[in-house]
């Protein structure tokens, strides 16, 4: 006969397990760690050893999870199933949540909300951003850019979806000053250059967007230029999802 479980449901480990981790089962229904780009049935709730009895917080039931991190992870940021049950935002297999809170480096715990690995989409009902709903998901489009002797504009993301940039920063990650610009199109979205400064891990936020060029074409390109060779840079843009 079959039944049904509130969450968290027991399960056999099938191997040494940490708490917080996603996990999936295996061919003989023991639960064991899912690996990066794996589908997680849900989370552990506390450290044990294998063939130990382990309680799993499922994805099913609505409610955010604790979740230990892969590496650096910025505040709601798109997370992908990582390595030995861990979440990250590099991109691997389908996007599995979003994280709700910042984290500096691998093993650290952090606030999440999975949605069962659903074909990449975040929470698709809350696309429209308007006054009838609770408003669109942010959307943190993290590039690592290493300008060349050049140097050539760099490709950063081509929407998936038409997108609203909202905001930008940049982090510094060398001493060279250069004068950086983000086009859409093509066409700069602020309304002056960010000077990068010389300042190794500096933050500087981006100047005001333009009007006519915060709302990104689905198919559209993201790209960011540099004024100097080697002024290496990670870019963040916060957009939303508005169609």
């Amino acid at each position: 006969m079959s039944q049904e479980s509130m969450s968290p449901k027991t399960f056999i480990a099938g191997e040494a397990l940490e708490a917080y981790r996603r996990v999936k089962l295996d061919g003989a229904g023991a639960v064991v760690y899912a690996d990066a780009g794996e589908a997680s049935i849900g989370i552990t709730t506390d450290k044990v050893a294998s063939a130990e009895p382990i309680a799993v917080a499922l994805i099913s039931a609505g409610r955010s999870f604790k979740l230990v991190a892969a590496g650096p992870i910025a505040a709601y940021a798109v997370i992908y199933g990582a390595n030995d049950g861990k979440v990250d935002d590099a991109v691997s297999g389908n996007a599995i949540g979003v994280a709700l809170e910042a984290c500096a480096a691998d093993l650290e715990v952090l606030e999440g909300l999975l949605n069962n690995g659903a074909a990449g989409n975040i929470g698709a009902n809350l696309i429209v951003n308007d006054e009838a709903n609770a408003g669109a998901l942010p959307i943190i489009i993290r590039k690592l850019c290493n300008f060349n002797g050049t140097p050539d504009p760099i490709a950063v993301a081509t929407a998936t979806r038409k997108l609203e940039i909202i905001d930008w920063y940049l982090r510094a990650i060398d001493n060279t000053a250069a004068n950086i610009t983000v086009k859409n199109a093509g066409t700069s979205i602020s309304t002056a250059v960010l000077a990068k400064g010389a300042t190794v891990d500096a933050i500087v936020r981006g100047v005001s967007i333009v009007e006519a060029q915060k709302v990104v074409a689905a198919g559209a390109a993201i790209t960011v230029e540099s004024s100097a060779a080697s002024a290496d840079i990670v870019l963040y843009l916060v957009c939303l999802p508005i169609a």
